[in-house]
């Protein structure tokens, strides 16, 4: 058991060691530049070569998606609860209870332990939480709708090229499949390198309410997972796969937006780093329940 986890943690940390030490002792990394890479054209590639190429029915589809929300409904909740007993402002703290690093750790994570169909399950609660953060996260810290990211997520266009060939039975072209099959290969390594090089730039902050925050979305993710995992009866890499990215650590991407709305963006940079910190930690156990 404890050999299985290995080969699923190792190449995380390994990928992200070298992230974190490429910033520190190599060349200059183009951050912002890698990782507009990997979201608007490695991703996208992802998500359309897996969904059309797997044999993921549009039912179970709809199934991840449906109990993923109802988890992400359960974190707003206790994220709210949370938030207002420390009395912290819900434009720095109630992002980062829903926004959890379904991505750069989740599908990696989901990909080593239950290979492609569970990456197949793990892209679809990956989409559901994007869509999420870049909608409702975004308006949180920005204090506005935040709609008109819809139109300009590439994310969006592959789910529905996508669903699109799934539900109607269309099989791409060869030339199609084989073009987003080899691009998908970009976007998990880099997504792993850049949260390595994310992680090296972060500022340490301990001060307590971001320890307490940072465990508590730990804890509710896990608790909610397991929850919903039970309560809609999934079983296999479906059960695991919901467990797993409803535990991820706070996702990189709140940073940014805390930064561009002077959202407390120290504080938010603290909870992603501790947030990571302990949930490198805490994998061995994660994955001794999801395995």
């Amino acid at each position: 058991m404890f050999a299985q986890i290995a080969t699923v943690i190792t190449p995380l940390f390994v990928c992200a060691g070298i992230g974190f030490f490429w910033h520190r002792w190599g060349p200059p990394f183009d951050t912002r530049g890698v990782t507009s890479l990997s979201l608007t054209l490695g991703m996208p590639c992802l998500i359309f070569s897996t969904l059309t190429r797997l044999e993921v029915s549009p039912e179970l589809f709809g199934e991840m998606a449906l109990v993923f929300g109802v988890a992400l409904l359960a974190l707003l909740a206790i994220g709210y609860v949370v938030v207002r007993a420390f009395r912290l402002p819900l434009s720095s703290y109630l992002p980062v209870f829903t926004a959890s690093n379904t991505g750069n750790m989740g599908l990696p994570l989901c990909l080593f332990a239950f290979g492609e169909n569970g990456l197949a399950l793990a892209i679809c609660i990956f989409v559901i939480s994007s869509l999420f953060s870049f909608t409702v996260g975004w308006s949180v810290y920005a204090g506005r709708l935040g709609l008109d990211v819809l139109y300009n997520n590439p994310l969006i266009y592959a789910v529905a090229a996508s669903l699109v060939c799934v539900y109607a039975g269309i099989e791409p072209p060869r030339w199609v499949a084989n073009t987003t099959r080899i691009l998908s290969g970009l976007a998990i390594p880099l997504m792993i390198i850049s949260l390595g090089v994310s992680i090296a730039k972060l500022r340490f902050d301990a001060a307590t309410r971001t320890i307490l925050v940072s465990v508590a979305k730990l804890c509710a993710g896990f608790g909610v997972g397991l929850g919903v995992a039970e309560a809609f009866g999934l079983t296999g890499a479906a059960r695991g796969v919901l467990i797993i990215e409803c535990t991820m650590p706070v996702a990189v991407h709140n940073y940014i937006f805390a930064q561009r709305f002077a959202r407390r963006p120290e504080e938010t940079a603290s909870m992603i780093m501790l947030s990571t910190i302990i949930s490198l930690v805490t994998l061995p156990l994660l994955m001794l329940v999801v395995l």
